[in-house]
């Protein structure tokens, strides 16, 4: 076998083998290893909270969750969007302040270099 043959990495084809053996080196998809009854959530219990559900609502798509994990999670939702929508508010403010000092700044600087330019003792234009 050649060189290139041995190297050939960009096929297509993964042979039984080769999975065979990367299956073995890494552990993913072997029996051995098996999941705790901690990770898998019961079929009653919420989405949010992962506790038995007593007041149950189910979405459209299957989701399980409890009425009042959700007006929670809803109401601090809210307050979030609502500190963040005044801090958006602050911000935006400042950068409408900082905008129009820089546009005053440069009308000042213009002004000045017109009038500067423009006066008898500093101008260019000046008879001696």
């Amino acid at each position: 076998m050649t060189r290139h043959g041995k190297n050939c990495t960009a096929g297509a084809v993964y042979t039984y083998h080769e999975k065979k053996k990367d299956t073995a080196a890494s552990g993913y998809g072997t029996q051995r290893v098996r999941v705790g009854r901690d990770a898998v959530k019961d079929f009653d219990c919420c989405c949010l909270s992962l506790q038995p559900c007593r007041d149950p609502v189910v979405t459209p798509d299957g989701f399980l969750y409890e009425r009042e994990a959700i007006l929670g999670y809803l109401l601090h939702r809210k307050k979030e969007i609502a500190r963040q929508t005044k801090a958006y508010e602050r911000q935006r403010a400042q950068r409408r302040r900082e905008r129009e000092q820089r546009g005053r700044a440069g009308a000042e600087a213009a002004l000045r270099g017109f009038l500067q330019a423009e006066s008898p003792l500093g101008g260019r234009g000046a008879a001696p």
